[in-house]
């Protein structure tokens, strides 16, 4: 093996025994709660150090496309017991949209992004029933068109009349 060689495979061996001495951050969801239930400061959401590890290692080489179509957002909603963050692309509703969704209580982290047609989930999960609702309520919303938020299902009726 030459000097330069053994040298990068030295320096290579010392990146991955730093990388092993300081591990990832990991999610603390309810200190994402406390900071982010309501807020409309999606930006340091998506930087918070554990989070961004997380989705990083989830989405791989896929996180570009779930920041480009999360580009028009709300506030990061808090949903049964999940932070929930949506949008879509610009000018890409009912097209080009995405989800991140962190459980309060242990931080588990689920993604999923609309793209051409196909939903593609980003989770640790191997069944579908096992999904947050987070991911399954916005799969059925994107499934939907959106139709139910914007015009009354056949069978709703307000209690006291109307709609």
């Amino acid at each position: 093996m030459s000097g330069a060689r053994a040298a990068a495979w030295l320096g290579a061996l010392l990146l991955v025994g730093a990388a092993a001495a300081d591990p990832p951050p990991k999610v603390d969801g309810e200190k994402l709660k406390q900071s982010f239930a309501g807020s409309a400061d999606t930006d340091a959401f998506l930087r918070d150090p554990g989070l961004r590890a997380e989705l990083v290692l989830l989405l791989g080489g896929s996180l570009a496309q779930l920041e480009n179509n999360l580009s028009v957002r709300a506030e990061v909603d808090l949903v049964g017991g999940q932070l929930r963050l949506a949008g879509n692309a610009p000018h890409g509703g009912g097209e080009e949209e995405a989800v991140v969704c962190v459980a309060v209580y242990d931080g588990a982290v689920n993604a999923a992004i609309l793209s051409a047609g196909a939903i593609t989930v980003f989770t640790k999960s191997r069944d579908y029933a096992a999904l947050p609702l987070c991911i399954k309520d916005w799969v059925t919303q994107v499934n939907s068109g959106h139709r139910d938020r914007f015009a009354k299902p056949a069978n709703v009726r307000r209690a006291n009349g109307g709609f």
